[in-house]
């Protein structure tokens, strides 16, 4: 696809892309399969996938190669806006570094988990060769995720510092989505700025959830890490219906997060529908297909743990209204 500028090509290219993302009868199929190896075979036929950890790399890939290509046929706003959508991979790798760094542990067996990312220089292996904090913000490129962690390593270390330091970059990730979702103006601004404040207010859920009920955390040392959008900010924190990792609330709050990101879902399939063969259908589009990477990667690690495949469909976003049928 790189160097189509027509829109109403790339829309259509992205509906014949959306009929074959697993999800329902397919999805379900895959839970079943019993093994990494044969999910490999069944997603990548040929390429000798056996391990959950090679098929999550290619699976990240694929997403990566493929956000990019969709890029490539955009210009201004609208291409900054889908990029952006790549970049949660390069900050996941991002924190998996912080968070050995701040335990203490050799960033270089952490490095082993770290996604091969070789569309986005500076966030793939040579992120494990940092011995401190120093080295790792002088290795990383500039840009939003190295001046976030440039931040949050300036100010005092509080007490439980690699929480606070991933949920700082996860805030300011979602920050950078929203203001390029902002740049778009007009419809795509909008349908944009919904995914998004929906995605934060999943954040803010997951904020308050283990941050309260995990970690023991107060509310107000919370407040600064919440992500802001349409209804959201300090005044609307999470409502959460129990206290303490071992409470009663336990089964509802799980309950809560995957709701809000079926919203995410439902969003998603809305602004594909709605943008049709305009940049809704893209943003509606790579929203769905990172959904999908998302279970996919779930569905490996499942199958690795030896999960019932109703266990991992338990753990999965349905990218339909229909869901897992």
């Amino acid at each position: 696809m790189p160097g189509l500028k027509d829109m109403d090509y790339l829309a259509a290219r992205l509906h014949g892309r959306r009929a074959r993302l697993a999800e329902g009868p397919r999805l379900r199929a895959l839970c079943a399969l019993g093994s990494p190896a044969a999910l490999g075979e069944a997603l990548f036929p040929g390429a000798g996938l056996t391990a959950a950890a090679d098929i999550q790399a290619r699976l990240a890939e694929e997403f990566i190669k493929e956000t990019l290509e969709i890029r490539a046929c955009l210009s201004g706003a609208r291409a900054a806006f889908i990029e952006w959508q790549a970049a949660r991979f390069q900050l996941e790798n991002l924190k998996l570094i912080v968070r050995a760094l701040a335990a203490g542990r050799d960033p270089a067996a952490a490095a082993r988990l770290l996604i091969r990312l070789p569309a986005c220089p500076g966030y793939g292996a040579e992120l494990g060769k940092a011995k401190n904090f120093e080295e790792l913000l002088a290795a990383l490129p500039r840009g939003v995720l190295r001046g976030s962690l440039q931040a949050a390593y300036a100010a005092p270390p509080p007490a439980g510092a690699p929480f606070f330091y991933e949920a700082r970059l996860d805030r300011d990730y979602l920050r950078e989505m929203a203001a390029r979702a902002a740049a778009l103006g007009g419809e795509d601004g909008e349908l944009a700025g919904l995914l998004c404040a929906q995605e934060a207010a999943v954040f803010n859920l997951e904020l308050a959830a283990r941050g309260i009920n995990f970690h023991g955390f107060e509310k107000g040392a919370l407040l600064e890490l919440l992500a802001s959008g349409p209804g959201l900010g300090p005044k609307r924190f999470p409502e959460l219906p129990g206290s303490g990792a071992e409470s009663e609330g336990a089964g509802p709050e799980q309950d809560g997060l995957a709701a809000a990101w079926r919203r995410c879902a439902r969003l998603a399939a809305r602004s594909f529908r709605r943008g049709h063969m305009e940049f809704g259908a893209a943003a509606g589009y790579v929203a769905l297909r990172r959904a999908e990477t998302s279970n996919l990667i779930t569905v490996a690690e499942g199958l690795r743990l030896g999960l019932a495949a109703e266990e991992i469909l338990r753990r999965l976003v349905p990218l339909s209204l229909e869901g897992h049928v």
